[in-house]
């Protein structure tokens, strides 16, 4: 799916610019005249990289809980939504807002409308809204789609803190040993020329290292921003998001620290799908697509397939290979009993339990092999340029 800006007139005369979410222009085109729009202009929407910028996670938790509260007073939802409009600051989501308040009055539901902008918000929003609307209990739905994004809020905001301290320590290494390679070491070499000795091997050679650095400055930042580009390119499409999990996989720290993410917001999202009335193949075919996972989305497709042919969705998990024992055991437990979503919940709860004494131990992992690393390589720089010295001493003498 591709986004398309689209230049519009409205049966009244007015002209408006809209955006939509189409395969192609001239499906873009047929659906804008369906809806009674004379279409002056359609053009693809260019993004930076090939994606669109979402909406800022606490703008939309913001919104959320404004809504529930709208909607557990009984306000209808297109009032709801016209009085939110008013106070929403974000630009992004007030445009948004306002185009989803033409397709419901046009006769759209809530999730086909928010589904139209699933690019501005978490894939697995639109799935919920369809089950809140299907079960009759839109407001319970949201209400634990709500727990579950202030808890992976917290959950994600934790992730950061815990990568936040050996990321600092590796800066500030990075800035000293810059430092010693465009400062010192020049006027090392430059004392040490003055002598006209031999300098030792292990000095010459870090020497020329640091002179050839020191003299292409503008290449090596062109190098490395385009890299930065590069990879930013290369990791936001499907290979390259497969390349990035495996490596991450294949981390012993942060393998455990990945997968208890991803099978904690796994097992909450399920939870609020199955409670909302969605069927167990639909809440699977919406986290196939939604889940941050891309290994587990592929491996969820084969599951799908084995819960429609009868088996059961424990049996058909566990051929995934993804989960852990704990987790397959709860889930095997709340198909037996008929309690599901509870099970679900409890496995999310048991997973971010282990998750917070995992990113708490980073630090105290982490944190110190950065250092030794780091200073190893700090002593090593000093060391080939003090070790002269002592020849510089007999020469002098």
């Amino acid at each position: 799916m591709a986004r398309f800006v689209c230049r519009v007139g409205t049966p009244s005369g007015s002209v408006l610019q809209k955006e939509i979410n189409a395969a192609s222009e001239s499906e873009a085109i047929s659906r804008l005249k369906a809806s009674g729009f004379h279409v002056f202009e359609v053009k693809k929407k260019f993004s930076l990289f090939g994606k669109v910028k979402k909406i800022p996670e606490k703008h939309f938790l913001v919104f959320i809980q404004e809504f529930l509260a709208l909607i557990k007073a009984g306000i209808p939802i297109y009032n709801g939504l016209s009085i939110l409009i008013k106070r929403v600051e974000n630009r992004k989501l007030k445009n948004v807002l306002s185009e989803i308040m033409e397709m419901i009055k046009e006769g759209k539901s809530l999730a086909e409308a928010f589904k139209e902008f699933s690019d501005y918000f978490p894939p697995i929003f639109p799935g919920i809204l369809y089950a809140g609307e299907k079960s009759g209990d839109l407001a319970g739905v949201l209400g634990n789609y709500l727990n579950y994004q202030k808890v992976m809020f917290s959950t994600k905001k934790k992730v950061k803190s815990a990568f936040v301290y050996p990321i600092f320590l590796i800066l500030v290494a990075a800035f000293a040993i810059g430092i010693i390679v465009y400062v010192v070491l020049p006027r090392f070499s430059d004392f040490y020329a003055g002598f006209g000795a031999q300098l030792p091997l292990i000095t010459r050679v870090v020497v020329s290292v640091s002179k050839w650095i020191a003299s292409h400055v503008f290449l090596e930042i062109f190098t490395v921003f385009g890299l930065i580009a590069l990879l930013r390119y290369f990791f936001g499409t499907e290979k390259g998001r497969f390349f990035y999990e495996k490596m991450l996989l294949k981390l012993p720290v942060v393998k455990n620290i990945w997968k208890k993410y991803v099978t904690s917001q796994f097992s909450r999202t399920l939870a609020i799908l199955l409670e909302g009335g969605t069927p167990a193949v639909n809440a699977l075919e919406t986290l196939a697509y939604s889940n941050p996972s891309k290994i587990l989305s592929a491996n969820l497709e084969k599951s799908i397939k084995m819960v429609r042919d009868g088996k059961s969705l424990s049996d058909a998990l566990n051929e995934t290979g993804f989960f852990d024992g704990v987790t397959l055991d709860m889930l095997k437990i709340g198909e037996e009993t008929g309690s599901l979503p509870v099970m679900l919940k409890q496995s999310a709860e048991f997973e971010e339990e282990e998750l917070n004494t995992a990113l708490a131990n980073i630090t105290s992992l982490v944190a110190p092999v950065v250092l030794l690393l780091m200073g190893v390589i700090i002593a090593f720089i000093l060391i080939s340029m003090y070790l002269p010295l002592f020849e510089v001493s007999d020469i002098i003498s």
